[in-house]
């Protein structure tokens, strides 16, 4: 089984600049002289309609480049006006590689603990949180002489509520096992 890589070389020394693939990290390079390329660890060009053969960058449009695959090796061949010609740029090889054997994923990693005793400070520091913001206009409208009785009766409630916050770390079972005090309505 075969997958496509696209490997990136550099015209001046025909280093691998990249290779995009898999994981295949078994492709090498060789350049004995100019305008001559050898990439190791390939098994050839992709043909079309998966693979697109080759692009130079636009820096090296007007060198021509020739290819074949023979002994294990893709020698990439590269001339301009007649003459042996290294790139000014790069060359981008669209190549087999064989396919990475299948990969088993890790078990994921187990769910974070959460300290119950965290976990419970947090739920009531967030109750208390809504209790003192409904409490807080109801306790204005009583301090300033401007309370209806309804004002009065939601303010009992909820300050009977954020009482009974106060005493959760009180129940047996705490803090893994919590009886929340309803909200008021």
């Amino acid at each position: 089984m075969t997958t496509r890589a696209a490997v990136n070389i550099l015209g001046a020394s025909g280093a691998v600049i990249d290779i995009t693939t898999l994981g295949v990290d078994t492709i090498t390079t060789e350049h004995p002289g100019p305008g001559q390329y050898l990439i190791h660890g390939t098994l050839g060009m992709v043909p079309a309609p998966e693979g697109w053969g080759y692009v130079v960058n636009q820096a090296d449009a007007a060198a021509s480049v020739e290819i074949s695959f023979a002994d294990g090796v893709l020698a990439v061949g590269v001339t301009k006006e007649g003459e042996p010609y290294d790139l000014t740029h790069s060359i981008t090889l669209h190549v087999s590689v064989d396919e990475l054997p299948p990969h088993e994923l890790p078990d994921p990693p187990p769910p974070p603990t959460v300290d119950p005793l965290d976990k419970a400070q947090a739920e009531a520091v967030r109750l208390r949180v809504v209790a003192d913001y409904a409490i807080a206009p109801l306790q204005d409208a009583v301090d300033v002489d401007e309370a209806t009785e309804q004002d009065i009766f939601a303010l009992r409630a909820w300050k009977k509520y954020r009482v009974s916050l106060n005493r959760v770390p009180e129940q047996e079972g705490y803090p893994t096992v919590i009886e929340w005090p309803i909200v008021p309505a």
